[in-house]
């Protein structure tokens, strides 16, 4: 066990550099928007990588220690670049028992089914967010406002990831298997797209993770 020691320490120092950054961005005048998307991406990029570093049980309780201290942050009015934020959301506080459910189903069963679901919340919805945000002229709104331009983006980034873990899982290429994984990506956008006020954080990793469970 004493080999997680440092395993442990270089993963929550990537996680603080990510905090670190969003907060000084945010000291910047940086919108919160973005600063909570950065957050949103690099922790779902640190959160992919976990595997090389640590085992599951070890995952569950960094995914504990996370919620914990978003909570009492939230309490206690710090980390501005995830909580000042306009509209009320519950996207921060379900991230690390997202994380915690989908690792403890499908990481037993294949890894990449855990990194693949993880990096779709973090890349796609995070870039969907900022594209929305800046780019974003046609709204819809079904439990939360979107718009066309981030959820074309956040099916693009979508489709990339699923196609990446496809061929890294060694799943045979064929033009059914690329149709199926183009169909996938779509419904995946749909789900974020019905999921407002931060439950996409939840709907879209468990949605993925049941893709890459029939694609891998």
């Amino acid at each position: 066990m004493t080999y997680a020691i440092p395993n442990i320490l270089i993963v929550s120092l990537l996680f603080l550099a990510v905090f670190t950054v969003a907060e000084y961005a945010y000291y910047k005048k940086f919108p919160v928007f973005v600063t909570r998307k950065m957050v949103h991406i690099g922790c779902g990029l640190v959160t992919a990588s976990l595997p090389f570093f640590v085992n599951l049980n070890v995952l569950i309780y960094l995914c504990a220690g996370f919620f914990l201290l978003l909570v009492w942050s939230k309490r206690m009015n710090l980390l501005s670049s995830v909580h000042k934020i306009d509209d009320y959301s519950v996207g921060a506080l379900i991230f690390a028992p997202t994380i915690a459910l989908i690792a403890i189903i499908f990481w037993p069963i294949n890894l990449l089914i855990f990194q693949g679901a993880v990096l779709v919340l973090g890349l796609s919805d995070g870039i969907a967010g900022l594209v929305g945000k800046r780019y974003g002229k046609r709204k819809y709104c079904v439990t939360g406002e979107k718009s066309v331009e981030g959820s074309l983006a956040f099916f693009l980034v979508t489709l990339i990831i699923l196609s990446i873990i496809a061929f890294i899982g060694n799943t045979p290429f064929s033009l059914q298997m690329f149709g199926f994984i183009f169909v996938s990506s779509i419904i995946v956008t749909i789900v974020e797209g019905c999921s407002g006020k931060g439950w996409d954080n939840l709907f879209v990793p468990i949605s993925t993770a049941l893709i890459l469970l029939y694609i891998l």
